[in-house]
């Protein structure tokens, strides 16, 4: 049996470090081992749109950096004709996706072993990705059912706006295998001052 390595499993969890206001202001926990998926096709397509929503449960969002979500499956708009599908480890919908799909103009690629996603969270997390990224992420600006792509310190990422079950209001960062140790690294070092906790990888 082939065993699988996360991109951060260099860094130890848990940790945890107060700011200088004796607080824990933020928090990061890694969301590992999700399918990722990136799809594309004909946004006229009637036929197209169905047959995602038949296996996914949701309508593809249509307007851009919007996000459409059923169950623990959500959709990203990336491009007019491009959406990046994020789920649990196990994908079986594919399975009869890709056969649905198999007749129609489109592409499906699994990118599940190249990116991982990084929550983060707690009432500073504006604050601590204010220091690298230009992105205005006011909650009357980016709000729930937003999405962004854009460079967050020489990484390109998906911001998704999130909420964790357990903590609230939450920011997942999508980005690739070979940079996510870096940015992790360089999220941690910037929470210094607000305190931080970081968690054990969800599954």
């Amino acid at each position: 049996m082939t065993s699988r390595f996360s991109p951060l499993s260099e860094i130890k969890t848990p940790q945890r470090q107060l700011g200088a206001s004796d607080r824990l202001d933020c928090w990061f926990q890694e969301q590992a081992f999700r399918a990722h998926f990136n799809l594309r096709g004909d946004p006229q397509n009637s036929d197209f749109l169905q047959a995602v929503k038949e296996q996914l449960g949701f309508d593809l969002p249509l307007v851009p950096n919007t996000v459409s979500v059923a169950g623990r499956w959500r959709g990203c708009w990336l491009a007019p004709d491009e959406w990046l599908l994020l789920g649990p480890g196990r994908s079986e919908p594919f399975e009869t996706l890709v056969g649905d799909l198999s007749a129609m103009h489109h592409s499906l690629v699994d990118l599940s072993g190249g990116q991982t996603v990084i929550r983060i969270g707690g009432p500073a997390w504006r604050d601590v990705l204010g220091s690298a990224c230009t992105l205005d992420l006011h909650p009357r600006v980016f709000e729930a059912g937003h999405c962004a792509q854009t460079v967050l310190t020489h990484s390109n990422v998906l911001m998704i706006h999130a909420h964790d079950d357990a903590r609230g209001e939450a920011l997942d960062i999508v980005v690739r295998r070979s940079f996510a140790d870096d940015l992790l690294r360089w999220l941690i070092d910037a929470a210094t001052e607000v305190g931080f906790e970081l968690h054990r990888p969800r599954t």
